[in-house]
């Protein structure tokens, strides 16, 4: 079995988004694909941030409004163009969903140590409960999320009563 390098292994590799005019980077071991945003079904009595719901290889997945979920303020750049699909566990339960994101810009390797702890959160970038750091890069911030936050076991069990209901 071939052993990573020691440089390689302090560097994970994220995907980095654009919303809201912010930049975000996922983990890619949590993304399955992206794909163009489509026509969403909504949903009556969804939580707020959930767009609705979209067929993804044979399945209904939720997609949430990321600005919505972020509480990011409408600023005018708020349009999406892609749903980021992600493949997580959520309280031990494998969970996939999609994300609304404006712009996929790259997929790249960062060190651990470039991800800095944030002590005090602007409030026009998201919740912190998200938020499991920032990367400094090319002098703009990159917010590094947890998509495993992004949607609850309860908001699963709602939308899959929604959709049987119907």
């Amino acid at each position: 079995m071939p052993q990573s390098s020691p440089s390689n292994s302090n560097k994970d590799t994220y995907m980095v988004y654009r919303v809201g005019g912010h930049l975000y980077a996922a983990p890619i071991s949590s993304v399955i694909e992206v794909i163009l945003t489509e026509s969403l079904i909504s949903l009556p009595d969804a939580s707020t941030y959930v767009a609705g719901i979209a067929h993804f290889r044979g399945k209904v997945i939720p997609v949430i409004d990321t600005v919505k979920r972020l509480a990011l303020p409408f600023n005018g750049d708020n349009s999406y163009s892609y749903i980021v699909v992600f493949a997580v566990e959520v309280d031990g339960i494998n969970r996939t969903f999609g994300a609304l994101v404006s712009k996929v810009l790259s997929v790249g390797e960062y060190s651990r140590a470039d991800i800095r702890d944030v002590d005090v959160m602007p409030s026009d970038i998201g919740s912190p409960s998200y938020i499991k750091g920032v990367i400094e890069h090319d002098n703009e911030y990159i917010i590094v999320v947890s998509p495993a936050k992004f949607i609850s076991n309860e908001d699963y069990s709602n939308i899959n009563n929604n959709v049987s209901e119907n």
